[in-house]
């Protein structure tokens, strides 16, 4: 009798990324096998697909995903049926950091989509322990966001938000209107959003996300400055992994105000002199943030995100601007990559539409 396959997006090499008919998985002990509703192309997907090594080769991508549970091995039957989202780091759960919960900074951890096939495919073998169940109420093509959600989550607490802060936010990108959202329900009494491009900008305003600046005409920080009447913000998050905005967010913080890395940096940071001086006579904080917080306490950024997906307090439906077969998962990573069409989040959907019921 023939193995039962499935369709997948198999990267084979640096940029060598194809529709293929693959065996597949069966889940291992104490994992769960998912079948795919759907899997959203994360930003990050495109430079770890077409200009990094992967960790290894051949690897299924992918690592924001949601669907229904279909088996289990050797874990509570409870879970078959389920409609769960996956959180993706693996940790080994025996590190210094594992023990703390800090399983972002596992030394020994890997992940779905990089050291172990992910959810561009239509099915996806993942540990029990990653699963995270969804009220009825969540559509699981929105409910496959809910990791950059999560992750815009942890970067505002890193920030340490407090009710009435000014924050500015240098990358309108759907990450960056997460962060907006989180901003807002954290008590932000302004926020600012600059970008380069005006049709995110343009979404940014739809979703009434605060005030926009479009960096392509003028400087950002002369206008956060005078946004804030002279005093500055008290919190800027930087989220699109540039130097040049890295250096402005610096630069638009008041004195003893706090400065939140969440964009992976595309190249090189160097900081003008007059900026770090400026980051050392202001005493400024400045936090990287790195995925969320997978642990119950003290706040389940999983379980919040959930709910507020749930209870449409956060807004991701609105991000998602294309809905896509998997047989068309090719084709609109290279479209994400050469930008041949405005984009804000895309879903890969391995079952159709139907799949999402």
């Amino acid at each position: 009798m023939a193995e039962p396959t499935m369709k997948a997006l198999v990267l084979r090499a640096v940029g060598d990324v194809r529709l293929e008919e693959v065996p597949k998985p069966h889940p291992g002990p104490g994992e769960a096998l998912v079948r795919v509703a759907a899997a959203s192309i994360c930003g990050s997907d495109i430079p770890h697909i077409y200009e990094r090594r992967a960790m290894r080769y051949p690897v299924i991508p992918g690592h924001e995903v949601a669907g229904v549970v279909e088996a289990v091995n050797g874990a509570p039957l409870s879970y078959v049926g389920e409609r769960v989202t996956v959180k993706p780091i693996i940790p080994c759960r025996t590190c210094r950091y594992c023990q703390v919960g800090a399983y972002g900074q596992c030394e020994a951890s890997t992940s779905l989509g990089f050291g172990r096939d992910g959810a561009f495919a239509e099915y996806v073998c993942v540990p029990v322990q990653n699963l995270v169940r969804l009220p009825k109420e969540v559509d699981l093509a929105e409910a496959a966001l809910t990791e950059p959600a999560a992750a815009a989550l942890h970067a505002v607490r890193q920030g340490g938000i407090q009710p009435g802060d000014c924050v500015a936010i240098l990358g309108a990108g759907p990450l960056g209107m997460m962060v907006a959202q989180w901003a807002r329900i954290g008590g932000a009494g302004t926020i600012l959003l600059v970008d380069l491009d005006e049709r995110k900008l343009e979404l940014a305003r739809r979703l009434w996300l605060g005030e926009t600046w479009n960096a392509r005409e003028g400087d950002p920080v002369a206008w956060a400055w005078e946004q804030t009447l002279g005093l500055g913000v008290d919190l800027a998050i930087e989220a699109a992994g540039a130097s040049v905005t890295l250096e402005q967010a610096m630069r638009m913080v008041r004195p003893l105000g706090r400065v939140v890395v969440l964009g992976e940096p595309n190249g090189d940071v160097i900081l003008p002199r007059e900026t770090a001086a400026q980051m050392v006579r202001k005493q400024l904080a400045l936090y990287g943030t790195w995925h969320s917080q997978f642990t119950a306490l003290p706040v389940d950024e999983w379980r919040v995100t959930v709910e507020m997906i749930a209870g449409r307090r956060l807004d991701v439906r609105s991000l998602i601007s294309h809905r896509l077969p998997l047989e068309g998962g090719v084709q609109a990573l290279e479209m994400m990559r050469e930008r041949r069409a405005f984009y804000s989040r895309v879903v890969l959907l391995p079952h159709g539409e139907e799949g999402l019921a």
